[in-house]
């Protein structure tokens, strides 16, 4: 009212009136661009992600905000997430080949003396009798023997069991087993491979890449491909090139396993002050923060905050414990992080360099308070010229 009132007075003085009518049209736009809460903007600035961090994960989308520095880049670059090797920690040792349904056998026998049941007197060496397969009922007849039930024994323990039986049959006998052909332990690889299909295991065990050699390999690019092994009702699933680089990720595989590959190529999506706003392909097996900044072409030279890189991603809860001790969750499932890297420190290049990206991550870049100023100074700009065309009236 005061306002109205000086306004009213100042009509007497002679000039004045186009000057506040000008006034008058541009005060309400002022009054809302006054506020940077209503300017344009590519997302959040520094202090409101500052601002909105929690330690407490009391909601969904809480997220705690890091500082990218040595003791985090430390503990992400040594942390492995749960892959084959943590799911089917027995896959570090070749299986034992158990014989099973369709599996054929051969038995040689040796014998001494002169009474002999399978090799007439005076031959030297042994006699091959068989091949055998395994029946339906899991069973080979040996002649002179009968029946021995051979699913579910291993190669020795039939061997074994063939000794005590022609022990009562034969003179002195000497028993060896070998497996003809393996019809029973079988994988089964589908997925981006070139040759899908069911194929036999040897017994000297086969690892994963294998199993996906004898597929024919991964069809796709190991960087943008991964595997999955399921067994007994465990599932584990890991990028491909992470299998090449780790051997532990190798595991053994064994009968009735079911191998996946699927192309799914890695991104990472760059917000904010960047040249181009979009979604990347990761390309590789470790791509580092500052190589993403390479290929996204840098921060904005004309609205970026150097003191506002951030990294968005969700991180298992045990990576949190580690690097936030007092980490309390009330939530389960993966928690959101934002890690924060100042670009004005030369030290941030290097830490950069080993922070790798991962996955869906997201890079924001957030707009320094110079460019907000510019903003508000170009809509002020604007505002004086609708008030300067209000003093023709």
């Amino acid at each position: 009212m005061h306002l109205i009132r000086t306004l009213a007075q100042s009509e007497s003085v002679p000039g004045t009136s186009k000057i506040f009518k000008a006034i008058a049209i541009a005060a309400p736009l002022l009054g809302l661009v006054s506020g940077c809460g209503v300017l344009p903007s590519a997302g959040p600035i520094t202090s409101e992600i500052q601002a909105a961090s929690s330690d407490r994960r009391e909601k969904p989308f809480d997220f705690h905000l890091i500082e990218l520095d040595e003791e985090v880049v430390s503990v992400l670059s040594s942390y492995q997430p749960n892959g084959l090797a943590k799911v089917f920690q027995g896959g570090k040792w070749a299986p034992k080949h158990i014989v099973g349904v369709g599996d054929t056998v051969s038995v040689v026998v040796w014998e001494q003396g002169n009474d002999r049941l399978f090799t007439p007197t005076g031959q030297a060496g042994g006699v091959e009798l068989g091949p055998f397969m395994v029946n339906q009922s899991g069973a080979i007849t040996i002649p002179y023997v009968g029946k021995v039930h051979a699913r579910g024994k291993s190669v020795e323990r039939l061997q074994e069991a063939l000794q005590v039986a022609l022990d009562r049959k034969a003179t002195d006998p000497q028993v060896i087993v070998t497996l003809k052909q393996n019809a029973s332990s079988l994988v089964t690889v589908n997925g981006s491979v070139r040759q899908p299909g069911q194929y036999p295991l040897k017994l000297n065990g086969e690892r994963l890449l294998d199993v996906v050699a004898n597929a024919g390999g991964n069809a796709s690019p190991a960087s943008e491909s991964y595997v999955s092994v399921a067994r007994n009702g465990r599932q584990a699933t890991q990028l491909l090139s992470s299998v090449f680089l780790n051997s532990d990720e190798n595991v053994y595989i064994r009968p009735g396993d079911r191998v996946f590959v699927t192309h799914d190529p890695q991104t990472f999506t760059a917000f904010g002050s960047v040249p181009k706003v979009g979604e990347y392909p990761i390309q590789a097996s470790n791509v580092s923060l500052v190589e993403a900044l390479g290929r996204i072409g840098g921060l904005d030279k004309n609205s970026a905050s150097a003191q506002g890189l951030f990294v968005f991603r969700y991180e298992d809860p045990q990576v949190i414990t580690q690097l936030k001790p007092e980490y309390v969750g009330t939530n389960p499932g993966q928690v959101p992080v934002i890690y924060r890297l100042n670009m004005k420190d030369a030290r941030s290049y290097f830490k950069g360099q080993l922070f790798a990206l991962r996955d869906k991550d997201v890079v924001y870049v957030a707009s320094s308070y110079g460019a907000e100023l510019n903003k508000f100074i170009r809509i002020l700009g604007g505002t004086l010229a609708i008030g300067r065309a209000a003093t023709s009236f």
